[in-house]
């Protein structure tokens, strides 16, 4: 501790050795290091030099609000060291050792931390634009509401560390361990996952539309509510992923392992009452479950979807009946009047049970029709002469609805009106014998 520090030093710098030389503290807030060079490097010949990592020796020093702009600390021993507030952007850390240490609130936009060991380093509310942290050792690191906006994080170790609130759009994480980190909330647009490791990471709430996850893992994470909207999905195990109410409009996926029971119900769209965007999710869903052979769960997403078109139709409808706009009104209400139906009588060409239903339900209002026309009679025996008996009518308009010719049982329709609810029964038959049939073959090819 007794050697002097060089008169060559930058005037800034030597007061710092000076004081580290002399085994004093380092206490200096609002130290101005602004384009210092102090990296290990530089500092070869100068002591003292730490004896861990060979650079600056600041292990517990109070440098917060230091201005350090494009300056070099490459090496040095920030261990439990307080930075809060200091500016530094485009400063380089390569390889410099900042385990605990706090940078909470800093402007460090751009600089560079490759290569640094700091477990347990916080970064809270730190500005970190453009900075590169690639293959940074930071387990349990704390970046809660940090600024990360095109940051690079590529092979970096990030072990539960947290993200919380972080806004990082464009954020590299490629090749990255992210295994039990916290990214609830954060904004990870176009962030860049590509072979990361997630698995058991937080991601609940996050905004990832765009993300890239090519190879990444994520046994185990927690995706509700996420927003994976135009997001890159494909080939991944979901499978035992919370999916709560995520969001997947425009997402690509592809065999892509996952299952209905995940969504909680519905996906986020539908949750928000956002119904366009939700048909395009369920959509998503479909085709996905389509490349993996899971027809149930693909005609689970389609009937969903076109309810969702029906629920935006609604929307629509009631717009237009504000604005008073009786075109909108009559094209969206049609619209809305139409896919009704088509649920109610068939779920969409997905059901069996409802079109026998339909059968069952016009047999017997047919029948009563009849009945009330008086216009069935019987053609033979004493009781010839208008039929009100329910079997009667309840034979002639089964028979009727089934069968392409009015039925030849002793009963025969008298009347225009009757002759012509006779007709239309025959034409509503051969409309739902052929949707059955339909339906039938289609789930007899899943």
């Amino acid at each position: 501790m007794d050697q002097v520090t060089p008169r060559d030093v930058e005037p800034r710098l030597r007061g710092l050795l000076d004081l580290i030389a002399a085994g004093t503290p380092v206490r200096e807030p609002g130290l101005d290091l602004a384009h210092v060079d102090a990296s290990s490097t530089a500092l070869a010949t100068v002591a003292p030099a730490d004896a861990e990592s060979g650079g600056l020796p600041l292990v517990g020093a109070d440098l917060s609000r230091a201005r350090m702009e494009e300056a070099d600390l490459s090496g040095a021993n920030l261990r439990r060291a307080s930075l809060t507030g200091a500016v530094g952007r485009s400063t380089r850390f390569i390889g410099a050792i900042l385990e605990e240490a706090d940078l909470s609130e800093a402007d460090l936009s751009g600089a560079d931390f490759s290569g640094i060991v700091a477990g347990q380093v916080r970064f809270a509310e730190a500005m970190l634009e453009d900075a590169r942290f690639g293959q940074a050792a930071m387990r349990f690191a704390d970046l809660s509401g940090a600024l990360l906006d095109g940051a690079n994080f590529a092979e970096a170790d990030l072990w539960g560390a947290n993200f919380s609130g972080a806004d990082a759009d464009d954020t590299v994480f490629r090749g990255a361990r992210l295994d039990e980190a916290k990214l609830a909330d954060a904004n990870l647009t176009h962030a860049d996952f590509e072979g990361a490791s997630l698995t058991k990471a937080s991601l609940a709430g996050s905004r990832l539309r765009g993300a890239k996850f090519t190879g990444a893992k994520l046994d185990g994470a927690d995706l509700s509510g996420a927003d994976l909207s135009d997001t890159d999905l494909v080939r991944l195990n979901l499978a035992t992923c919370r999916l709560r109410h995520a969001r997947f409009a425009g997402a690509w996926l592809n065999g892509t392992r996952m299952s209905v029971e995940q969504l909680g119900g519905a996906v986020g769209e539908e949750v928000s009452g956002a119904y366009e965007a939700a048909q395009a999710s369920y959509l998503a869903l479909e085709q996905n479950w389509k490349s993996i052979g899971s027809q149930d769960a693909a005609s689970w997403a389609y009937k969903r979807g076109r309810r969702m078109g029906r629920f935006h139709a609604g929307q629509q409808a009631r717009v237009a009946w504000i604005a008073r706009d009786w075109v909108g009104i009559l094209g969206h209400g049609y619209r809305w009047t139409a896919d009704r139906f088509v649920e109610w009588l068939c779920d969409y060409g997905e059901s069996l049970s409802r079109i026998a239903r339909a059968f069952a339900l016009l047999i017997v209002v047919f029948a009563g029709l009849y009945g009330l026309t008086g216009g069935l009679f019987l053609t033979e025996g004493p009781e010839a002469g208008p039929t009100y008996n329910p079997i009667d009518l309840m034979s002639y308009s089964a028979l009727n609805m089934m069968t392409a010719n009015p039925p030849e049982i002793g009963l025969k329709p008298t009347g225009r009106v009757t002759n012509l609810l006779v007709g239309l029964e025959g034409a509503v038959g051969i409309i739902l014998m052929g949707l059955y049939g339909f339906v039938l073959g289609n789930r007899l090819r899943r």
